[in-house]
């Protein structure tokens, strides 16, 4: 067995972007650890660690050589390897020098045509002499967005490099790049630590760096840290931090050394909505704003420093002096948004071109609300809200506050027309047409704003479908996949039963007339189905249930997801399988004969009694699961189905379906077709695997 040593490797640079940090040290550690691989080696445990200032891997146990391998190659054919008296050639000769052996040590295989064959052991190389090449790839793999050039060694990196620390075991590894040599020595903080620190191992690298370089190299380490601090603060304060996943990621990329700092600000800002306040302390300031028990803004946040500070104080004056620009820049855009209603800036978006082939986004906004108040009155809610709501809905595109924050369209839309007098659903409804903004959002809290939000989508979606600028690969430069989700969503998890593909007719009829329109609603609805499908996949749901619902091509969405959850359910139970395989059954009969009648089925013509059965338990369920599936009861309709399992298998056993009495077969298939019908009003059972 190899004997095994730590390596260590770090990169040290100027400041790396802070968002990126932790995947970029990722990553390096993947490549690292997939190029050892490649080479054979293998090792124990991997880490990687990340400052502003650093990449860094750390390998644990790693093989110090190659294991030997077993080596065999084919030469020339034995007929040009020796000559008449069996003495070798230039071939054979030359064939044994370059397996570094002698002639009468190679092996002859006896095949179709004989040749040389060298078979050994090849000793493998030490790893401290692979090093070099193998980093060499890893920084040649490293994917970065934007690289940077600072000198005249032709090297490229995410930022300047400035040391490089390459130690395997007690030793150095003389691997070169960016005009350095691997060495050594590491650097601390730059201001309690500016001096090199000389490692001897790479066991000590995390402890030495703590206790004299002032750097918790660790991420998580550091994150939790800085957690406590910000725990603490708030805490001391009687608050609650505002601190996203995103936000607390970049603090953690921002800093070596975090000591958190509780700061203050006028409350007189407190005037401008508070997600301007937030927005802007996060985004610009990296703060973390904080708030009362209330869902109030407190004047106060609480920023992460760098560097345990002799004067804490100024600190914290620097931070706040640093904030009142930005706070005053928002109050004056606020205040001279107040100024103008957004009923006033509604036929100034007429200047705003939505799409050339679209028109504006007055034009938009009318066929959004037009669409938005015949769907409000589809599920009995009053349009006249939602159809004020999708007027007013983007005239917040033309303040200076969304100007400046991009981010709050629609929350700037909602206080502006509180201020304008405009009703709370309206408000609400304003803010919530964006949402779900992302992937995992919440979604829209009030019935009109989910109208809203599904009307703009579904306009949009019909609108560039229309003129032929559908998604293709990876290019969704409209952003319909996650429009068609947002819209799905909606339907499904707000409850709102509304006919999808009816409603995608309503919005593709709204379009200019110039367009051509054929087809393009049962291309969208056949779009959002494939979206359909992901969506219920990525709840866990089996793809056969899933196939067995959509196949029928139903239209409503809530709908669906009540026939999905119904059919997983059932499927659990000991008729289901029987079932499935019956109405496989029947479906495959009627296919073949082209049966595709509704005749009534007639009694007398019944010969088995199996027949008599099976009619009389279809006619006993009939009317009951009917009036389930017209209740949408999809999992008790099923159950009550269920008890069909008897008799259809009765049937089958005992009655030929294809008679040779024209009329006796019609009478069969019509009421395998009655089955059929019943089943279909949930799935295509005939789809579900066993």
């Amino acid at each position: 067995m190899s004997e095994k040593k730590d390596l260590l490797v770090e990169i040290g640079t100027e400041d790396l972007p802070a968002r990126d940090l932790a995947g970029q040290a990722n990553e390096l550690g993947q490549l690292l650890s997939d190029q050892l691989a490649a080479a054979d080696l293998s090792f124990n445990k991997r880490q990687e660690f990340c400052t502003p200032r650093r990449l860094t891997v750390l390998l644990e146990g790693l093989d110090t050589r190659q294991p030997d391998r077993r080596v065999e190659r084919k030469g020339p054919a034995k007929s040009i390897s020796f000559d008449d008296k069996g003495r070798p050639t230039a071939a054979a000769i030359g064939f044994a020098r370059s397996c570094a052996t002698d002639v009468d040590r190679l092996h002859i295989e006896e095949d179709d045509e004989p040749r040389l064959v060298f078979r050994g052991q090849r000793p493998g190389e030490l790893t401290r002499s692979l090093l070099p090449g193998l980093l060499e790839n890893v920084l040649g793999k490293l994917s970065i967005r934007k690289r940077m050039r600072w000198n005249d060694t032709g090297g490229e990196f995410i930022r300047p490099v400035r040391w490089l620390l390459v130690l395997f075991g007690a030793e150095t590894v003389p691997f070169q790049a960016f005009g350095l040599t691997g060495d050594r020595i590491t650097y601390g903080h730059r201001f309690h630590c500016p001096q090199a620190i000389s490692l001897e191992t790479p066991a000590e690298y995390l402890g030495v760096l703590e206790s004299r370089g002032f750097v918790l190299a660790d991420f998580a380490s550091r994150q939790a840290r800085i957690l406590e601090q910000v725990e603490a603060l708030a805490a001391n304060a009687g608050a609650v931090p505002v601190l996203t996943r995103e936000l607390l990621d970049e603090i953690t990329g921002l800093v070596e050394w975090p000591r958190g700092l509780l700061g203050e600000f006028d409350t007189r800002f407190l005037e401008v909505p508070k997600e301007v306040l937030i927005s802007t302390m996060q985004d610009k300031q990296k703060f973390i704003p904080l708030m009362n028990e209330a869902g109030e803004l407190l004047p106060q946040f609480i920023l992460i420093s760098n560097l345990d500070s002799r004067a804490p104080e100024r600190v914290r004056q620097g931070n706040e002096k640093v904030i009142v620009p930005r706070f005053e820049d928002a109050r004056f855009f606020w205040q001279r948004d107040l100024g103008l209603s957004l009923e006033s800036r509604i036929k100034k978006l007429k200047d705003m071109v939505y799409e050339k082939q679209l028109g504006s986004m007055y034009d938009k906004t009318r066929r959004v609300g037009r669409l938005a108040a015949t769907l409000a009155g589809e599920v009995g809610l009053e349009p006249e809200p939602c159809r004020r709501a999708a007027e007013l809905g983007k005239c917040d595109l033309l303040t200076e506050i969304v100007g400046e924050f991009p981010e709050l369209q629609g929350i700037a839309g909602r206080y502006l027309a509180l201020h304008d007098g405009e009703g709370d659903e309206v408000a609400t409804a304003i803010e919530e047409q964006y949402l779900p903004r992302q992937a995992g959002d919440v979604l829209p809290s009030s019935p009109c704003g989910s109208i809203l939000a599904i009307a703009d989508r579904l306009d949009t979606l019909a609108g560039i479908f229309a003129i032929g600028k559908k998604p293709t690969g990876l290019k969704d430069p409209y952003g319909l996949r996650r429009a068609a989700l947002a819209v799905l969503r909606i339907l499904i998890e707000t409850g709102l039963d509304t006919d999808l593909h009816a409603s995608l007719e309503q919005a593709v009829n709204l379009l200019p007339q110039d367009l051509g329109r054929q087809d393009v609603a049962d291309e969208v609805f056949s779009y959002m189905n494939k979206r359909l499908h992901a969506y219920f996949a990525g709840q866990d749901f089996a793809a056969d249930v899933i196939e067995s619902v959509l196949a029928n091509r139903p239209t409503r969405p809530h709908d669906i997801a009540a026939r999905i959850n119904a059919l997983s359910s059932f499927r659990k139970r000991e008729e289901a399988d029987s079932l499935a395989a019956a109405n496989k059954r029947i479906r495959n009969i009627l296919k073949k004969t082209g049966y595709t009648d509704t005749a009534e089925v007639r009694k007398e013509l019944f010969r088995e009694k199996e027949e008599g059965s099976l009619h009389a338990a279809i006619e006993a369920l009939a009317g009951e699961v009917e009036e389930l599936f017209h209740q949408h009861d999809y999992e008790q309709a099923l159950r009550r189905l269920a008890s069909l399992r008897q008799p259809i298998d009765s049937f089958f056993d005992h009655v030929m379906v294809m008679d040779d009495n024209e009329t006796i077969r019609a009478n069969r298939l019509a009421m395998l077709a009655r089955i059929d019908a019943l089943f279909m009003h949930v799935a295509d059972f005939s789809r579900l695997q066993s």
